[in-house]
């Protein structure tokens, strides 16, 4: 399939990048796709990195930024994951990432998420060290089986409260009370104005501060830790 020769190329340029060279990196222009090449990189490689972006995860359901999923009822989905739309109405961004979560929830994962865990594994035996570095902000690549995915833009599955700063991993289904049942994207739908106290709350003894989504790609200039921060992609949401 095309998404996943996609992530089997991203493979193959750091591969070629990065794992049978010696010393700095270098331009080497144009990258090749030349498969036998890859193929004799790729045995010799003791450290690899596997790049994924949110196409491996479209294939499992999981909407992207782009194209139909663009907007969220009337807004564009860009606008909503930034620290500004958080500030102004918790209530609205908490119904946009529990749609998404929700969403994530219910899905499995790809041939792509399989077949990637797979290598890992293979090579795990065999004594070579493997990263899954992904965009996607669900937990498709660990339920497939994947042991080290670094996830470049956070998680829709893990909290921070904004109060005390706790990460926390939170699969809850609904995330809260309020929540149930709330989130549909459909335009016509109006906002459900949860009072703020009633939003996903902390758990910490006595905090009990105010959590957000452990998202990242879109929360530019918040002051947010290193794992936070993010440049404009083309990541799930």
């Amino acid at each position: 399939m095309l998404l996943q020769n996609r992530a089997v190329f991203a493979l193959g340029l750091r591969m070629c990048s990065t794992n049978v060279t010696r010393g700095p990196l270098v331009d080497t222009g144009r990258p090749s796709s030349d498969l036998s090449e890859f193929r004799k990189a790729f045995s010799k490689a003791k450290h690899i990195a596997i790049i994924t972006g949110a196409g491996v995860s479209a294939e499992s359901g999981v909407p992207t930024f782009r194209g139909e999923n663009e907007k969220w009822r009337k807004w564009q989905s860009q606008d909503l994951a930034t620290p500004e739309a958080f500030s102004r109405n918790p209530s609205r961004v908490w119904e946009f990432y529990h749609y998404r979560r929700e969403l994530a929830l219910s899905k499995k994962p790809s041939a792509a998420h399989l077949a990637i865990a797979e290598c890992e594994a293979r090579l795990r035996k065999q004594g070579r060290s493997v990263v899954v570095i992904t965009q996607c902000i669900d937990d498709l690549h660990r339920q497939a089986g994947s042991k080290h995915v670094l996830k470049v833009h956070g998680s829709l599955l893990e909290t921070r409260c904004v109060s005390c700063g706790e990460v926390t991993v939170n699969k809850r289904s609904p995330i809260c009370a309020a929540l149930k049942g709330k989130g549909a994207p459909d335009p016509d739908v109006a906002d459900a104005q949860i009072p703020v106290d009633k939003l996903p709350r902390c758990n910490e003894s006595d905090c009990h501060g105010l959590l957000r989504a452990q998202r990242g790609v879109f929360w530019r200039n918040s002051g947010l830790s290193h794992s936070d921060q993010g440049g404009k992609g083309d990541g799930n949401l």
